[in-house]
């Protein structure tokens, strides 16, 4: 547990101006979400098991893979990170025991959706949500689980392609009601239903808690409708943004295009003369090399 970091995340939060959350999906790319200056890094299920065992987003990875992963990177960065835990892995037992366990990674917030399971990517067709009775409780567990109450939980609806948005929108207010940290509605294509959604959960006051329900954006860059820039979210409402995808797709597009063209030419030259590969120096100051050298000098003289 890391309560200095999960505290930085509340007081981020409570700020004026939008949270920026870019995705990493290993160790490399939390480096370079730091390195660069961001306050807050993601980690979602679709790119790190993409990293991390090549295998789809439809339900196969366990939680042991996820939090194992987490914690690496929570290790690795000196800013709060977000995670995502997918339905909970099982029943309110199993999210109970999700939440401990990525509390105790080093984790700062986590989000908890509401497809049945096995689940899929929310992007994907076919997507089918339990009851709101059911997800409510899993809330009510996780919020009971925490050790340390700036711990996030958050709360995921997956509802609207086959619901709707007013589902969608219904969700979002009784998860809020139930107690969830701050509500992640799903699959918006539109600008007018993404700002709608902003506007109407925004305005929401509980019969049960005080103060304006927080609101996540999760920008997917699968198609152009779906990306806003943090301005122009911030200006609908929205409090914090993700891009879970992003350095994955980039990934994918990069390195198939290399592997591609070295198979096709058998040799890499004509692509460092482009200047896709990074430079040695910057890239050894990515890994800390220097940190780390000056640590083996100072301890074996070496």
């Amino acid at each position: 547990m890391d309560m200095k970091k999960n505290a930085r995340l509340r007081e981020l939060i409570a700020q004026p101006g939008i949270v920026v959350a870019p995705g990493c999906h290993d160790g490399l790319t939390a480096r370079l979400i730091q390195k660069n200056g961001f306050q807050v890094a993601y980690m979602g299920g679709n790119g790190s098991m993409a990293s991390y065992l090549g295998i789809p987003d439809i339900g196969l990875s366990t939680a042991t893979e996820m939090i194992t992963r987490a914690r690496y990177l929570a290790d690795i960065l000196d800013i709060p990170l977000i995670c995502d835990a997918d339905t909970g892995y099982g029943d309110v037992s199993s999210v109970f025991r999700t939440v401990r366990a990525y509390e105790a990674a080093g984790v700062s917030g986590i989000h908890l959706e509401d497809q049945v399971m096995p689940k899929r990517c929310g992007a994907m067709e076919g997507v089918q949500v339990v009851s709101t009775e059911e997800i409510c409780a899993k809330i009510r567990a996780a919020l009971d689980a925490r050790r340390d109450p700036n711990f996030l939980i958050i709360a995921r609806t997956d509802c609207f392609n086959t619901m709707g948005i007013e589902a969608s929108i219904q969700r979002c207010k009784d998860y809020w009601d139930a107690g969830a940290d701050v509500l992640m509605p799903e699959n918006f294509v539109t600008r007018e239903d993404v700002e709608r959604v902003a506007r109407e959960l925004t305005a929401y006051r509980s019969p049960n808690r005080p103060g304006t329900p927080v609101v996540l954006y999760d920008v997917c860059e699968f198609t152009e409708g779906q990306i806003f820039s943090d301005k122009e979210l911030e200006e609908m409402g929205y409090k914090i943004v993700i891009h879970p995808l992003a350095s994955i797709l980039h990934e994918a597009y990069t390195m198939n295009r290399f592997y591609r063209e070295y198979k096709e030419k058998g040799s890499t030259m004509d692509l460092f003369h482009e200047g896709i590969f990074e430079d040695r120096r910057v890239y050894q100051d990515i890994l800390g090399y220097s940190e780390a050298m000056a640590i083996r000098e100072k301890y074996s003289g070496k």
